[in-house]
C-alpha cells in the first residue's frame, strides 16, 4: 500500500546529497498515504517473509483509531504539532468524541452471522446498510479532514499556496491508484469532489492561524468556536450529507432507529463527552429529541447544540475534557 512519492538519480560520490523539492501534489500524496497507513496493519507472509499493509477490517476498530488520531491532533501529539499551541485544532477534540460515538454504534451492531435463524434473516439487510453507511462516512471524512490538518501542521508556510492543488486526480500515480482502490472509493470520491478544497476549509484554517496569535483568552476562545463551526459545516454539508445522508435506504434505517429509541439498551441519537457510549450526567451529554439526522437543517441544529456544549465544557472543565481525550488518544492501535 505504501507508494513512492519522488525519485532521484544516484552517483558514486560518497556522502553526496541531492536535494529534491517536492511539489504541492507530491506533498498532498504523502499526507494521503499517511492517512491510509493510520487505518492499516502490517500483514507478514510466513512463506515469502515479505510484509504488506492492509486496512483494519473491523469498522469499529477503524472508528476507534480515527477518534485517537483526532484526539492526538487536538492534544498536539502528532508529527509537526506544537504543544504550546494546544487548542488551535479545536474541531479535532469534538471530532474525537464524534468518532467515538460512531465506534459505539458500530460495536453495538452484531455481525451478520448472528442472523442465521430464518426468523432473523430480514434484519441482515438494514444491518448491512447501517454498517456500510457509518463505516463509509467515518472512513472518507477521515481521508479528507486528516490530510488538511496533517499538511497544515507539517508545512504551514506552504499550506495556503498548496490548498488549491489538492485533488486525488493530481496525486502521484501510485498514490492515486491506492486511493482509488480504497473501500467505497468509486462511490465516494465523486461525492466528496475528489477531496478538493472548499470555501469552509480555507476559512477554517485562516481562523486556526488567527487562533495561534490571539492576544487574549476571550479572543482565542471566540476564534476556536468560529473555526469549530466552520469545519463542522464542511464535514456535515460537503462530506457526510452527499456521502451517506442522501441515501434513501440509509434514511429508512435511521427512521427505524428513531422508532426504537425508547427500547431499553437501544442506541440513542446522543453525543456523550466521555469514553462511554452514553452518560447519566445531563451536562455531559446532548441528545437529539426531534427531527431527522438525514435532514440537513435538523442535523445542523443538533450539531450546533453539541458544539455549544463542547465549547462550554472545554472552557469550564478543561482538565476533565482533556483527560478524556488523552484516554481516547490511546486507541490508535485497535484491530
Amino acid at each position: 500500500m505504501s507508494a513512492p512519492i519522488a525519485s532521484l538519480t544516484t552517483n558514486t560520490r560518497a556522502n553526496s546529497v541531492q536535494e529534491v523539492k517536492l511539489t504541492c501534489p507530491q506533498l498532498w500524496s504523502m499526507g494521503q498515504e499517511v492517512a491510509i497507513r493510520r487505518l492499516s496493519v502490517e500483514k507478514r507472509c510466513f512463506l515469502t517473509q515479505t510484509s504488506k499493509l492492509e486496512l483494519v477490517s473491523d469498522f469499529g476498530a477503524r472508528a476507534g483509531r480515527i477518534a485517537a488520531t483526532y484526539a492526538r491532533f487536538y492534544l498536539e501529539q502528532e508529527e509537526g504539532c506544537n504543544p504550546k499551541l494546544k487548542g488551535r485544532f479545536y474541531w479535532m477534540g469534538l471530532a474525537a468524541f464524534a468518532s467515538k460515538q460512531v465506534r459505539c454504534a458500530l460495536d453495538f451492531m452484531p455481525s451478520e452471522e448472528y442472523f442465521t435463524l430464518p426468523v432473523l434473516t430480514p434484519a441482515r439487510v438494514p444491518l448491512r446498510i447501517a454498517k456500510n453507511a457509518l463505516g463509509m462516512g467515518n472512513f472518507w471524512l477521515f481521508q479528507d479532514i486528516y490530510v488538511w490538518h496533517w499538511f497544515y501542521a507539517k508545512y504551514p508556510s506552504q499550506f495556503g499556496s498548496c490548498t488549491p492543488e489538492r485533488s486525488v486526480q493530481s496525486y502521484e500515480p501510485s498514490v492515486k491508484a491506492n486511493v482509488r482502490s480504497l473501500p467505497w472509493a468509486k462511490e465516494a470520491l465523486p461525492k466528496v469532489k475528489e477531496l478538493r478544497t472548499t470555501a469552509e476549509i480555507e476559512k477554517a484554517f485562516n481562523l486556526t492561524k488567527l487562533t495561534e496569535g490571539a492576544g487574549s483568552l476571550r479572543e482565542r476562545q471566540q476564534l476556536q468556536y468560529d473555526s469549530l463551526v466552520v469545519i463542522a459545516n464542511h464535514e456535515q454539508i460537503n462530506i457526510l450529507q452527499p456521502l451517506i445522508y442522501e441515501s434513501t435506504s440509509f434514511q429508512l434505517v435511521l427512521d427505524a432507529q428513531v422508532a426504537m429509541e425508547d427500547v431499553p439498551m437501544a442506541p440513542k441519537r446522543v453525543a456523550a463527552f466521555s469514553t462511554a457510549c452514553d452518560n447519566k450526567q445531563d451536562e455531559l451529554r446532548v441528545q437529539m429529541q426531534e427531527g431527522d439526522l438525514y435532514n440537513q437543517d435538523d442535523r445542523m441544529k443538533f450539531i450546533s447544540k453539541i458544539a455549544g456544549r463542547y465549547h462550554q465544557l472545554m472552557s469550564t472543565q478543561t482538565t476533565y475534557m482533556e483527560g478524556v481525550l488523552r484516554e481516547i488518544a490511546t486507541w490508535n492501535n485497535l484491530t
